[in-house]
């Protein structure tokens, strides 16, 4: 199973919300997403998307990021309502980085309804309280139970219960856009390849976006599309990162676009390349049209997405 990293950013929902024009395969797909806005309508209106194709959705209820940081509650009850009005496909999900999360996770006070329906658990660091995390995990309904790759082996030892898995930031992130002009085809990651060979039942990534948080920006001197393809003399996904020519100032976000965008169509042409963001990427490129840079995102997403389900058995 594999379990993509996303954050509630209106170009991440969209593009879950898009993909179920494939569709969305529930044995092999299950995202995380991570609400950051107060406002949850935009992430309701994707989990009923998916729950129309029976995709299960890993919801953080403790976020580590946004405007729900520290402030539980307006998700665990948008959860409740959820479930009050039949739409059953959403899993629980905490995040462990710290003590407090620790604590959440053992006081919150939908817990037992949560021990009992199924819940995940995302363990980003090693805590001081780990022995009790495996002891209440191990007697209740855990669902998914991934390991941050850095903590995986120590961590690993000791659950019995829940689907194993582990989270891996696969996406080599640079300081600047420009800066991708060192690397502009490089290894993306093989654990669609080997994680049930190494023993797990998922694995997730932050798809080509990356763990680290970013709110905002400027408006970037170079503009750089991402895209993940495999590559067939190996058992790699390997990445592209098509970047604009012209790149001493912050304008003409447009014509960098197509400068990239050029660069885009010529590789998927000779390789063979077709998605439904490609396609997407092809009627820009036919009409000369810029669409925004949150597209640009969505897009790079939905093809990583889409190229990881059908690389899966």
């Amino acid at each position: 199973m594999y379990l993509p990293y996303l954050r509630g950013k209106q170009f991440e929902l969209l593009a879950l919300r898009e993909l179920t024009a494939l569709p969305l395969d529930p044995n092999k797909i299950s995202p995380i997403i991570e609400p950051l806005k107060k406002e949850l309508k935009s992430i309701e209106t994707a989990i009923r998307a998916l729950s129309a194709q029976k995709i299960q959705v890993q919801l953080v209820v403790n976020p580590e990021h946004g405007d729900l940081k520290k402030n539980y509650k307006p998700i665990l009850d948008f959860i409740s309502r959820l479930l009050d009005e039949g739409i059953d496909n959403i899993i629980p999900t905490y995040l462990i980085a710290n003590e407090q999360d620790f604590q959440f996770f053992k006081s919150s006070s939908l817990q037992e309804n949560y021990l009992s329906n199924g819940y995940s658990l995302i363990h980003l660091n090693q805590i001081s309280s780990g022995a009790e995390l495996k002891q209440i995990a191990n007697n209740s309904n855990l669902q998914y139970n991934l390991i941050h790759v850095s903590h995986l082996i120590a961590m690993r030892r000791g659950f019995s219960t829940g689907l194993l898995g582990f989270v891996n930031d696969s996406f080599i992130k640079q300081k600047r856009n420009v800066d991708y002009e060192n690397s502009v085809d490089e290894i993306f990651s093989s654990d669609y390849f080997y994680y049930r060979s190494e023993g797990f039942d998922a694995f997730a990534d932050y798809v080509t976006v990356g763990a680290e948080y970013v709110e905002g920006g400027m408006l970037p001197f170079a503009v750089v599309i991402h895209l993940t393809y495999k590559d067939y003399n190996s058992d790699d996904i390997r990445i592209q990162h098509f970047l604009s020519d012209n790149n001493l100032d912050a304008s003409d976000t447009a014509g960098k676009f197509g400068e990239a965008l050029g660069k885009l169509i010529a590789f998927v042409d000779a390789e063979g390349i077709n998605s439904l963001a490609v396609r997407q990427f092809r009627d820009y490129y036919a009409r000369g049209a810029f669409p925004g840079l949150g597209v640009i995102k969505k897009l790079s997403i939905m093809h990583h997405i889409e190229l990881v389900q059908s690389l899966l058995p």
